[in-house]
């Protein structure tokens, strides 16, 4: 093999070593972006062992990985949480129900662009229990 095959293959070898190196780094920062999803969502809650899904909204306020906002059936009626987190596509968040807050909705999403979908989970004194999947979309501003 003369000198100037052993160059080409070694440049030929560093490009395509290069543009596996680049790849890999693009693929693997993907997950890490965390999605911004302040705003108005709109969707259904479909309960466990229930044929109707029920309407869902809410509104979500996000400071870095920080999730606070509100949840309920429609814009008017809400109910507060804090302490929600969000950590790359994924935002969790509980809410708490009754009174006296003696009961907690537990909610775990998986952001896909504009939509979301997940689970959740109801705990608190019979027949506050159950569970069920959400998913929303997010609310175009006319």
């Amino acid at each position: 093999m003369n000198l100037v095959n052993l160059l080409r293959r070694t440049a030929v070898k560093k490009a395509y070593l290069f543009a596996a190196l680049l790849l890999g780094a693009m693929l693997s920062a993907a997950p890490l972006s965390t999605p911004d999803v302040t705003g108005k969502w709109s969707g259904t809650l479909q309960m466990d062992g229930q044929n109707e899904a029920k309407p869902a909204y809410s509104i979500f306020h996000q400071d870095g990985n920080r999730l606070s906002g509100t949840v309920g059936p429609d814009e008017t009626e809400q109910d507060e949480f804090d302490g929600g987190k969000v950590e790359g596509d994924k935002l969790t968040f509980d809410v708490p129900q009754g009174d006296n807050g003696e009961g907690t909705l537990h909610v775990e999403m998986r952001v896909q662009g504009d939509q979301m979908t997940g689970r959740a989970t109801w705990s608190g004194p019979p027949p506050h229990t159950g569970s069920g999947t959400i998913s929303l979309k997010r609310v175009v501003e006319k």
